[in-house]
């Protein structure tokens, strides 16, 4: 399958195809041959040709499917070619390889590619954009800082919650000066992996985090899963004696989400009598269970708050 239509050379350039090329296009086996063999050896303008080619079966650059043949049509297509098809070769199994590519051009082309892609290309571009060049912690692209900044100040408005929460990840480890002035609202985000990475950060920049995530779990006009974030941030720097009150009173919550949560911490981190049977009086069949399973005397022991940490629970 390709992008839409079969992709076509001119005159000029299909003379530079081997027949047993053209066969080859047909089949993924086929394609995948001349991406190993025949492309890596063939010389400039013939390589550039094949590569233009073997850009328009788009599906075999799938980013699920993994397949370092195609590095080879990225370090053999010619720069116009690439720039062309840069917002979905972002977001492809090649996506390492043209980056490494564009580097070689030099920092300030990369980085205008990469405000491209953060700008115009699909989620799972703007993603890897991030994890290539800022988040993975093996790369080999290392950007200067007003590179890094620049790219984090755009990621940090995107409109998705996958892209933004990688975003307030990275930033929270190395750029805190972009979190830490409004650090309040971020803890209000739509993405729970941007709450908890600036609960993190709040807790430990901020002597007003904890108050603040307390009085947020309880505040009943915020949304469940945000006030369930901030009890988790509680959890992460309260000792079991100082949050069992807490866990006690938001376990019975008639939403799921805080009363889960509640339990979830109870179950993994803070063992104490006091949530526990508060649980037995939960709402939500599931809490229920954890409490009659820590306060059961033959899988644990009651006055120690039920059976050891981080014993398999079904729902889990």
């Amino acid at each position: 399958m390709t992008n839409g239509k079969e992709p076509t050379l001119s005159a000029c350039e299909h003379d530079t195809l081997e027949p047993s090329w053209t066969a080859a296009l047909a089949t993924a086996s086929g394609r995948r041959w001349l991406r190993r063999a025949v492309l890596p050896v063939l010389p400039g303008t013939q390589a550039a040709a094949l590569a233009t080619l073997l850009l328009g079966f788009r599906d075999d650059f799938r980013a699920e499917q993994r397949d370092f043949s195609t590095r080879s049509v990225i370090e053999r297509a010619d720069q116009a070619t690439l720039a062309a098809n840069l917002e979905w070769l972002a977001g492809s199994n090649a996506a390492l390889a043209l980056w490494e590519r564009l580097a070689e051009e030099g920092i300030t082309s990369l980085v205008s590619a990469a405000l491209r892609v953060l700008r115009r290309g699909d989620t799972r571009a703007r993603e890897l954009v991030l994890t290539v060049l800022l988040a993975d912690p093996t790369r080999e692209i290392v950007l200067p800082p007003w590179a890094e900044r620049a790219l984090l100040l755009v990621a940090l408005a995107d409109r998705d919650e996958v892209v933004r929460g990688l975003a307030v990840e990275i930033a929270a480890g190395r750029w805190p000066e972009l979190l830490v002035p409004d650090w309040p609202r971020w803890t209000r985000d739509g993405s729970s992996r941007a709450r908890r990475a600036t609960w993190r950060l709040a807790l430990r920049v901020d002597a007003r985090a904890r108050t603040r995530a307390a009085a947020l779990a309880f505040a009943e006009e915020e949304p469940a899963e945000v006030r369930a974030d901030a009890l988790w941030a509680l959890g992460q720097v309260l000792t079991t004696a100082e949050i069992a009150p807490i866990l006690a009173r938001l376990i019975q919550h008639p939403r799921p989400e805080l009363a889960e949560a509640a339990a979830e911490l109870l179950w993994t981190r803070h063992r104490h009598p006091e949530p526990a049977r508060a649980a037995l009086a939960s709402p939500h069949p599931r809490v229920r269970e954890i409490g009659e399973r820590l306060l059961d005397p033959r899988r644990g022991s009651p006055a120690a708050g039920g059976a050891r940490p981080g014993m398999p629970v079904p729902w889990w």
